[in-house]
């Protein structure tokens, strides 16, 4: 008998026989077009500045403070260092000031980076603390540091000073690449003067420049006397 309405004569068992199976793949595809493009992964978090610019100072100041005599029995005692003495703070100095370093000093001269120039002329490194370390132009960092030197043989008392430091990576390890003693290293002149010194900056959003005068972290290291 037809159907009331005219439409085809199908029999029960033909409305429930399983549907053929539709390709996977082309479901899969159609699916992630319509969800648009990946969202892109976040920006690494920046990186400590404890843990790699102002480590690499400390370790620094301390072979420099170890290198010398610190007593003030000794600290009048001039003359050429013994080789070798310095060679762990000259491993974390950066190569080409290192090179401007020994330049100045096989002239005769001195070097903020030459503390085996300032042993043999008596002024030996007593003490250091750590005041503030900020992120600077092309990934680099500045480590403040206050230091306490015995100054030749006629000092009675321990000269204080503070020094600023610049921080930047070489093949991939924190090196220092300046010093200013008792001054302060502006980010223009780190900028401008620096450039090659250095590996290239990281992906932007890591290690972003910040003003001169914020301080990230404040802090203290080595003995004080």
């Amino acid at each position: 008998m037809p159907p009331p309405w005219g439409g085809p004569n199908v029999s029960a068992p033909a409305l429930l026989r399983p549907l053929p199976p539709m390709p996977l793949l082309p479901l899969l595809l159609a699916a992630a077009a319509a969800a648009g493009p990946a969202a892109p992964a976040p920006d690494a978090p920046p990186e400590n500045l404890l843990r790699g610019p102002a480590r690499c100072v400390l370790r620094y100041l301390d072979a420099v403070r170890l290198a010398g005599p610190r007593a003030p029995a000794v600290r009048g005692r001039a003359g050429a260092p013994p080789p070798g003495s310095y060679a762990r703070a000259r491993a974390l100095t950066a190569p080409r000031a290192l090179d401007d370093a020994d330049r100045a000093t096989a002239a005769g001269g001195s070097h903020p980076l030459a503390p085996w120039a300032d042993a043999a002329r008596g002024t030996v490194l007593e003490s250091f603390q750590l005041l503030a370390v900020r992120r600077a132009p092309r990934g680099t960092a500045v480590v403040t540091v206050r230091e306490r030197w015995w100054r030749g043989a006629s000092a009675r008392s321990l000269a204080s000073s503070v020094s600023e430091y610049l921080v930047a990576r070489v093949a991939g390890e924190w090196r220092i690449a300046a010093r200013s003693a008792g001054g302060t290293l502006d980010d223009e002149v780190i900028d401008v003067r620096y450039g090659g010194w250095f590996d290239p900056p990281p992906s932007p959003g890591s290690f972003d420049p910040r003003p001169a005068r914020a301080t990230s972290v404040q802090g203290r290291a080595g003995p004080q006397r």
